[in-house]
């Protein structure tokens, strides 16, 4: 009876011990640190994570065009595992705005999101739309080419549209995958 409690107690400090440290050693080998960006934008050759759109000077029967990439290395260095991503298009779409993302490639562009009343709205009242998830393989480096289009069409030129404010906000989630 001795021996058998003894062996319960020394095997359940064991797996005590054994866990604790399993456990440390996963949370620390994590990416890096708290802030490791997985993928980001690059905007007019500039690395960001959010993508804020100007649209104050667009007017009935006017549109305008964003070019940005998501891309899996930077310089020479490429990302040591296969990311997945996500775009996040978010607006209040107060002013009647077509918003429209393609995905541009050599052989043309492919529209893959149309952000309108389809989607659902947050709970700050902003419309949400998400593209599908996009991969980057780690084995080479990858740029995915995007456009956003946004046209303000010309039927809403009456006076009512004039003094609308919104804006449009292009977010990225990325994360590795598993």
């Amino acid at each position: 009876m001795k021996y058998k409690t003894l062996l319960i107690l020394s095997t359940l400090i064991l797996l005590i011990f054994g866990f604790g440290i399993t456990y440390s050693f996963f949370s620390t080998s994590k990416l890096g640190t708290i802030d490791q960006k997985v993928a980001t934008f690059i905007f007019n050759a500039e690395e960001v994570d959010k993508l804020n759109l100007p649209i104050l000077n667009l007017n009935p029967g006017e549109d305008s065009e964003y070019a940005f990439s998501v891309s899996n290395s930077k310089d020479t260095k490429i990302s040591n595992v296969t990311i997945e991503y996500q775009m996040i298009v978010k607006t209040y779409h107060l002013v009647p705005l077509t918003i429209e993302l393609y995905k541009v490639e050599e052989n043309g562009e492919s529209l893959i999101l149309t952000c309108d009343e389809t989607y659902s709205r947050n709970e700050s009242n902003e419309l949400i739309c998400n593209s599908n998830v996009e991969e980057l393989n780690y084995k080479e480096a990858k740029e995915n080419n995007y456009k956003l289009k946004v046209t303000f069409p010309s039927e809403y030129s009456d006076k009512m549209y004039s003094n609308l404010v919104d804006y449009i906000n292009i977010e990225i989630k990325s994360w590795q995958k598993t």
